[in-house]
């Protein structure tokens, strides 16, 4: 099978998650054998800082150098283990030197797979104000919903102060349940984009009656796919 590559660090807890899945899922369709992983961890407030200055060239340079290291390491292709830096993908994807699989065309998939159109997103504040998830559902016909400017800052803040660190409370998870149900309440929705790979920490399938869309989960699927592939 293909050696995966995954650019980890953003943050650490959600790379633990990655690494957990694509392995418990590996051994699901292999028993008793393990897939072989390369991982580069980068400093996700690093990212983080890059990201809301809007600094793409300095973003594509550090994803860029951690991809150099995954190739190095023999990795045949990789992922970004975070939704927020795919605002750089496609131009990364120009230069990257092993094929990239999208956490957004992934989870486009998915969605298309149970023709819902009405999606409601939640991640962080560039995730959900940059566009490139919407620029990519729109091309599919999905409306995409985000939250109010005030519910994005009180989500942004949960991720970046909490979940980033592994900090899970139950009223952040509250608040989160009530953004969610006003958004549905609004926009009438058929599903939820969990678009941070540390949301599905504090939420899950059987915390919402509407489809979720963890994309971490998703995203694991479609790399497992890759690496078995011949």
């Amino acid at each position: 099978m293909k050696k995966i590559g995954l650019i980890g660090g953003m943050g650490p807890v959600s790379t633990i998650d990655y690494y957990q899945q694509v392995v418990i899922k590996f051994q699901q369709k292999r028993p008793h054998s393990c897939p072989p992983i390369v991982i580069d961890s980068l400093d996700v407030f690093e990212l983080l800082t890059l990201e809301e200055l809007e600094d793409k060239q300095q973003l594509l340079q550090v994803l860029l150098a951690s991809l150099n290291n995954l190739k190095k390491a023999g990795a045949d292709f990789a992922a970004l283990t975070a939704n927020t830096p795919h605002m750089i993908f496609d131009e990364l994807a120009k230069v990257s030197p092993l094929p990239l699989i999208s956490i957004v065309d992934s989870t486009l998939i998915a969605i298309k797979k149970n023709r819902q159109q009405r999606i409601g997103l939640l991640g962080t504040k560039m995730t959900m104000e940059l566009g490139f998830y919407q620029k990519k559902m729109q091309s599919a016909g999905i409306n995409l919903v985000c939250p109010s400017e005030k519910q994005i800052a009180i989500i942004h803040q949960i991720i970046s102060e909490e979940l980033e660190v592994g900090i899970v409370t139950t009223q952040s998870k509250q608040t989160l349940l009530e953004i969610i149900k006003e958004m549905d309440t609004k926009n009438n929705l058929e599903g939820i984009i969990l678009g941070c790979t540390e949301l599905p920490l504090i939420l899950s399938q059987k915390d919402i009656d509407m489809t979720v869309y963890d994309t971490v989960s998703i995203h694991v699927n479609d790399i497992l796919k890759a690496a078995l592939q011949n």
